[in-house]
């Protein structure tokens, strides 16, 4: 559980919204541990996947059947999540200690 919560906290210092966090919880991103071994090209395979998910969402009546949307994830969160990813895998390479408080934007 506490490794959720720095999860919450390292996106949060990185300017990353809570929709785009629960995008990236819901394809299998959940703790900080998780961008280990991802590189930039793996981020924006997931941010893609986030925006078109694909699929159909339930519907009735003419909306039924339509395509599934996904969450939209802006051009900057996508940047700050490739660098909260690489700066992570950085953290690890170089054999630091990673503290998710302290990993602020402007540190990354």
């Amino acid at each position: 559980m506490a490794a959720v919560a720095q999860f919450t906290v390292y996106l949060t210092n990185c300017n990353v919204n809570n929709t785009v966090e629960q995008g990236l919880i819901a394809q299998g991103i959940d703790t900080c541990d998780s961008f280990l071994g991802n590189n930039d090209y793996d981020m924006k395979a997931v941010c893609k996947r986030i925006i078109q998910p694909g699929g159909a969402m339930p519907g009735r009546g003419a909306a039924a059947g339509r395509a599934n949307r996904g969450i939209p994830v802006s051009f900057v969160a996508e940047k700050n999540l490739r660098k909260a990813c690489f700066f992570r895998n950085y953290m690890h390479r170089i054999q630091r200690t990673f503290v998710a408080a302290t990993a602020t934007l402007a540190l990354v």
